[in-house]
């Protein structure tokens, strides 16, 4: 089966392969953030920020997120409401197998993530492999990970750190066009101050030639984020951020003189909340470019 998409241009913008927006990164010396969306009113915040700042960002969903509102519902939702403003990517976060990835391909992704950092390196190098040749047959770019990122539940001692050696062999192994890296970042809410490896980020973006991915990003400061950036790191992730805002800005609503039983009298604050979020999010990650 064949894409649905390629690319689209919209007032002389696209949407693009993950790989074509962070291509300059290291070099510009900035990063681009990739928001995680969960509907319609998240979709149009971040992509509200996208076109008043005319700075290029990826949207992205997680395979739950695919399973709550269906596989082929986010690509559609962004491409509908694209209005341009700068490039775009669409992105699959995490995906956990081959299946899931080519679903994605199908239904016009531009990029994928194939998570194997739980598996043996040799199984994470097979699957990964696997996953760059489907993808590349349809001029998507793939995001591995090696290492791990840290959960909710997890501490300092528990999160495991990529190693720079077998950054180099992984990447030489699989031909993926991005790789995360665990430094010492987790998904979720921190209980406690994180301590991020910035040496270990610089010392893979060194050994490396292709981008590196900073996950769980939401609750770093922001010097820590610039830090991060300085050191080598081309895309940086954020999901909880953008959920925290969207809740808050429904509450408002909901609160608000103008809430009826109409979701529409409501649900604006949810969208205008989640596009200042993500409005600060990319300036601060071109905030040294």
């Amino acid at each position: 089966m064949s894409i649905k998409y390629t690319y689209t241009r919209i007032r002389g913008f696209m949407i693009v392969t993950g790989s074509e927006l962070l291509k300059d990164c290291r070099r510009g010396g900035y990063a681009v953030p990739a928001f995680n969306v969960d509907n319609l009113e998240s979709v149009l915040g971040v992509l509200g920020a996208i076109e008043k700042l005319s700075l290029p960002a990826i949207i992205q969903t997680i395979p739950r997120t695919l399973k709550y509102g269906g596989i082929g519902s986010y690509s559609a939702l962004v491409r509908a409401n694209y209005k341009g403003g700068a490039d775009i990517s669409i992105h699959l976060d995490h995906g956990g197998d081959l299946d899931v990835c080519k679903k994605c391909i199908d239904e016009g992704y531009t990029s994928v993530m194939i998570d194997g950092s739980a598996l043996p390196f040799d199984k994470n190098v097979e699957i990964t492999r696997q996953a760059v040749e489907l993808a590349h047959r349809h001029g998507v770019s793939v995001e591995a990970e090696l290492g791990a990122i840290g959960g909710k539940e997890e501490t300092e001692s528990q999160i495991k750190y990529t190693e720079v050696n077998e950054a180099v062999e992984f990447v030489k192994l699989t031909g993926a066009d991005s790789l995360a890296i665990g430094v010492g970042t987790a998904h979720g809410v921190y209980k406690g101050e994180p301590h991020i490896a910035i040496s270990r980020i610089k010392e893979i973006a060194d050994a490396v030639d292709i981008p590196l991915v900073l996950h769980g990003a939401s609750g770093l400061s922001d010097s820590v984020i610039k830090e991060c950036i300085k050191a080598g790191i081309s895309k940086i992730n954020f999901a909880t951020h953008l959920r925290q805002a969207f809740t808050q800005g429904l509450r408002e609503g909901l609160a608000s003189a103008d809430a009826t039983f109409d979701p529409k009298t409501y649900l604006p604050y949810a969208i205008k909340a989640v596009q200042e979020a993500a409005e600060g999010i990319i300036k601060l990650c071109r905030a040294q470019a």
